[in-house]
C-alpha cells in the first residue's frame, strides 16, 4: 500500500490525545443535596470516569471515536493499493502490421493482443472508460471512450491482421489527442516494436505503456524481387534475407503463370543476404517467387510480379533534395526515383530521347538541356518555360485552369505562400494558376519536349501538406508521359496507396483480392485513387472498359524483422516495455464509507447509553 500524503496519519497522535484529554476532563457540576443516592445511578458512574487524573476505564465510545479519528486521516492520506487494469480513461493502440501475423506466440501476437485486450476490458471498473486504435496501414477508431464491456468486446473482433506496415505515429498522436490532457489517463501500445522510431510525437499528460509482444527472431524472408530484360531474354532475381540468429536452409520456388518452372535449395547465415537469379526466354505472368520454410512469419514468403513487359517511369530529381516531392512520388506505382545534385553528363542533349529518364525534375535548381521528354522547373531560373522577376510577398492562388490535365481535381484556393518571384512565362507556355500579382504554374509544349514551371519554393508553402499536392504529382506523371501512363499491369507495395489512369467513359472499378472478395471505387474524369491494398497477392481491377492485375507485395524489413523489441524511441523519449501492467487505485471512498458507519454505531451506542 502507498499513501500519496503520509505526514497526514502522524496528525492522529494529537488527535486521539485530544480526545482522550476530553474524557479525562473533570465536568464542572453545580453540587445538589438529595434524599438518595440510587436514583441517580448513571450520573455517579459519569462522575467516576471524569475525575481528573484517574486511570481511563474501559470505555466503548472513546475505542470507537478513536478509530473514526484513524480512518478520518487514513482517508486524508490517499492511501492506493497496486491492482491490475487502467484508471480512468486510456486508449489501446493495437498494432495490426504483417510482424504481428508472427506464431512464436501461439496462435499468433495479433490473437495474443486481442486476448490482452479482452483482459483489460473484463478488468474495467465503474467510472473506467477505454477506447481501441487499429494500427495498420489506415489507423481506425474501433470504439471511441467508453464504459461499455460488449461494445469493446465487439470492437476487438473486428481486428484483423493484415500484410501492411503499422502507421504507428498516426495512432499514437490520434491517441494523444484524445486523453493527452489527463494525467491520470493512459495510453498502452500492444505491438513487437517493429516500426522505425516515431518522431515529433509527446503523449501529453498520459503516461504512455509500452507492452512487447513475441518471443522469436526467426525468420527468413523474401526481400526484394525484380525481372529485367537481358540480351536473349528475361532475368528474374530473387533477394533472401535471414533475420533470425541461425543458419536457415528453405527451398525457393520459382512460378510463372502459376506453374512450377524451378525451385533450388538454399543456405542463408544469420543475419545475411543472399541473391538468386534465373534467365529464361518467356516468363508467362502472373511471377511469384515462394520460399517453402518453416518460420514464425508467412506473409514474407511469397513476392508476385505483374507488368513485367511494362517499362518502369524514370524520374530523375535534381536539385539538394525535397522529401515531401519525393514521397509524393513514391506514391506512384510503376515510378523509379532518382536524385542527383547535377544532371549527369549521359543526360545531357538538346535533342529527346536516347536518356534512361522520361521526367527531369529541377528543384531549385538551373535547368540544363536534357534527353527527356518531359521537364519540370521549380523556382529556377533559367530554361525556355519562364523568367523570373522581382519577389511578390504572399501570392494568393485566384484562378487556375480546372480542365487542364495538369490541374484536375486540385483546390487550390486555401493555400499559402510565403513569397514568390514574379513569373513571364515564354510565348508558346500556358498560365494554368495565377494570384492577383503574377502567375505561379505555367505549363506547355517546345520542340517535343513537355515543360512545367512551378514559380514558388515548395518548401515556402504549405501546398506539399495540402490534399491537392499527391494528386497534382499523379496529374504531372500522368501528362508528362503521355500514353506510357495509361493503366495497365502494375506491381505496389501494401498499404500503400496508388492511382490508375482508366478510361474517362468508366464511373468505378471493382476491385477483387487474392481471397476473392470485391470493394468498389469511384472513377472520376478517367482517374481512381485505391488507397492501399491490405493483403500480399494478385489482385484484379475491373470495369466496363478495363481490366488491369495488380501484384502487391510486403517487402519490408522492419515488418520481417519479427526480433521483439525491449524498448521502443518515441519522441525524445525512450519507452522501455513491460511484461504486466498494473496500476494504482484509490481507497479512500471505501475508507470514506466504513468511517460513516462506523459513525452510526458510534451514534447507535451513544444513544442506548443515554
Amino acid at each position: 500500500m502507498q499513501f500519496q500524503s503520509l505526514g497526514v496519519l502522524l496528525w492522529f497522535l494529537p488527535v486521539a490525545g485530544f480526545i482522550i484529554l476530553l474524557y479525562l476532563l473533570k465536568v464542572r457540576r453545580r453540587e445538589v443535596r438529595v434524599p438518595a443516592k440510587f436514583l441517580f445511578p448513571a450520573i455517579t458512574t459519569d462522575v467516576r470516569a471524569n475525575a481528573l487524573f484517574q486511570r481511563l476505564r474501559p470505555n466503548l465510545l472513546l475505542f470507537l471515536q478513536l478509530l473514526a479519528a484513524l480512518l478520518l486521516l487514513t482517508a486524508l492520506a490517499r492511501p492506493m493499493i497496486q491492482a491490475k487494469g487502467l484508471p480512468g480513461q486510456s486508449v489501446i493502440v493495437v498494432d495490426t502490421s504483417a510482424s504481428m501475423q508472427a506464431t512464436d506466440v501461439a496462435p499468433s501476437r495479433l490473437e495474443a493482443a486481442k486476448n490482452r485486450l479482452r483482459r483489460f476490458v473484463q478488468e474495467l471498473n465503474p467510472g473506467e472508460q477505454l477506447a481501441i486504435i487499429e494500427a495498420g496501414a489506415q489507423v481506425r477508431v474501433l470504439a471511441s471512450l467508453t464504459s461499455d464491456k460488449q461494445k469493446l468486446l465487439n470492437a476487438i473482433s473486428q481486428i484483423q491482421p493484415t500484410d501492411t506496415a503499422g502507421n504507428l505515429d498516426e495512432a499514437l498522436r490520434l491517441a494523444a489527442a484524445l486523453v493527452g490532457k489527463s494525467d491520470e489517463s493512459r495510453i498502452v501500445l500492444l505491438s513487437d516494436g517493429a516500426f522505425p522510431p516515431v518522431s515529433d510525437f509527446s503523449a501529453g499528460s498520459a503516461k504512455l505503456v509500452f507492452e512487447s509482444l513475441g518471443a522469436s527472431s526467426d525468420n527468413l524472408a523474401i526481400t526484394a524481387m525484380d525481372v529485367q530484360e537481358r540480351t536473349g531474354g528475361l532475368e528474374w532475381f530473387v533477394g533472401v534475407r535471414n533475420f533470425g540468429s541461425q543458419p536457415t536452409k528453405a527451398i525457393l520456388e520459382f512460378y510463372a503463370g502459376d506453374k512450377l518452372i524451378d525451385a533450388r535449395p538454399i543456405t542463408v547465415e544469420a543475419g545475411q543476404t543472399i541473391g538468386q537469379t534465373l534467365t529464361a526466354r518467356q516468363l508467362p505472368e502472373p511471377l511469384e517467387a515462394r520460399l517453402k520454410v518453416d518460420d514464425a512469419l508467412p506473409s514474407d514468403n511469397r513476392a508476385f510480379r505483374v507488368g513485367v513487359a511494362q517499362k518502369p517511369v524514370r524520374v530523375l530529381l535534381v536539385g539538394e533534395g525535397n522529401f515531401f516531392l519525393e514521397r509524393a512520388l513514391a506514391l506512384e506505382p510503376n515510378v523509379k526515383v532518382d536524385k542527383a545534385p547535377s544532371v549527369p553528363d549521359s543526360e545531357r542533349g538538346e535533342r529527346v530521347g536516347g536518356g534512361n529518364y522520361d521526367l527531369v525534375i529541377f528543384d531549385r535548381t538551373a535547368p540544363v538541356p536534357v534527353k527527356a521528354r518531359a521537364v519540370m522547373v521549380i523556382k529556377a531560373q533559367g530554361g525556355p518555360i519562364a523568367a523570373l522577376g522581382q519577389p511578390v510577398r504572399t501570392p494568393r492562388i485566384v484562378l487556375w485552369e480546372r480542365e487542364h490535365p495538369l490541374m484536375r481535381y486540385l483546390e487550390l484556393g486555401s493555400l499559402l505562400i510565403d513569397s514568390a518571384p514574379r513569373l513571364t512565362p515564354a510565348p508558346w507556355a500556358k498560365t494554368l494558376a495565377e494570384s492577383q500579382q503574377t502567375p505561379l504554374i505555367v505549363a506547355g509544349e517546345h520542340q517535343g519536349r513537355r515543360w512545367v514551371g512551378v514559380g514558388w519554393d515548395l518548401l515556402e508553402s504549405d501546398f506539399p501538406l495540402q490534399p491537392a499536392f499527391p494528386i497534382f504529382v499523379a496529374n504531372l506523371m500522368r501528362w508528362a508521359v503521355g500514353e506510357q501512363g495509361s493503366a495497365t499491369d502494375l506491381t505496389v507495395r501494401t498499404g500503400v496507396p496508388f492511382s490508375l489512369a482508366v478510361d474517362p467513359a468508366e464511373t468505378e472499378l471493382a476491385v477483387r483480392d487474392p481471397d476473392g472478395n470485391t470493394r468498389t471505387y469511384p472513377v472520376n474524369d478517367g482517374a481512381v485513387v485505391i488507397p492501399g491494398v491490405e493483403r500480399a497477392g494478385v489482385y484484379t481491377i475491373q470495369g466496363r472498359k478495363t481490366e488491369i492485375r495488380v501484384a502487391a507485395n510486403l517487402m519490408h524489413a522492419d515488418e520481417s524483422n519479427i526480433q521483439p523489441r525491449t524498448s521502443i524511441q518515441l519522441g525524445n523519449q525512450t519507452v522501455a516495455a513491460q511484461n504486466t501492467l498494473t496500476t494504482l487505485r484509490d481507497l479512500w471512498k471505501p475508507i470514506a464509507l466504513a468511517l460513516l458507519a462506523l459513525l452510526m454505531v458510534e451514534w447507535w451506542v451513544f444513544v442506548r447509553r443515554s
